[in-house]
């Protein structure tokens, strides 16, 4: 498997990406060789040989990509080698849980607003506006959601 500059340039973006949120580039950047690929999948060798990384690295990458329910692995009618892709078929799932947490977070914020005393009247009044928002949010995101499946349809 070979990739093109453009697609190295964009899979060292999008680790560059994972990084700035927290995470280990390598997470990114096999997510990013999984989306570039024109088969969308592809093998331990093949990751770890397109982004020269030791295979632990892979190793790991690839247990918590998992772990996260992020990508699956298939194998092929008479071959042993495992074949990895993205899990992105349940996008809508995925995105739905997430903000599920968010909001249930939100849960906690409240909670936290109504133990605080009055000395830090600034603080305060953003934690109330972070909760204001996030109670907006679980009230309208069902519409979008509505809306994106009408203009889909």
């Amino acid at each position: 498997m070979t990739l093109t500059p453009d697609q190295q340039q964009i899979i060292e973006r999008i680790g560059v990406f994972f990084e700035t949120k927290g995470n280990q580039p390598i997470l990114g950047r096999i997510i990013g060789l999984l989306m570039v690929v024109d088969d969308a999948e592809a093998t331990f060798e093949d990751i770890q040989n397109c982004l020269f990384v030791s295979k632990s690295a892979v190793s790991q990458a690839l247990t918590l990509l998992q772990s996260q329910n992020k990508v699956e692995y298939i194998t092929k009618p008479g071959e042993r080698k495992r074949y990895f892709r993205l899990k992105i078929r349940n996008w809508k799932v995925d995105i739905h849980d997430d903000l599920r947490k968010v909001f249930k977070f939100n849960e906690i914020i409240e909670e936290i607003i109504s133990l605080r005393g009055n000395k830090n009247e600034e603080f305060n009044s953003y934690l109330k506006e972070v909760s204001k928002f996030m109670q907006f949010m679980e009230a309208e995101l069902p519409k979008l959601i509505e809306k994106y499946q009408k203009q889909i349809e």
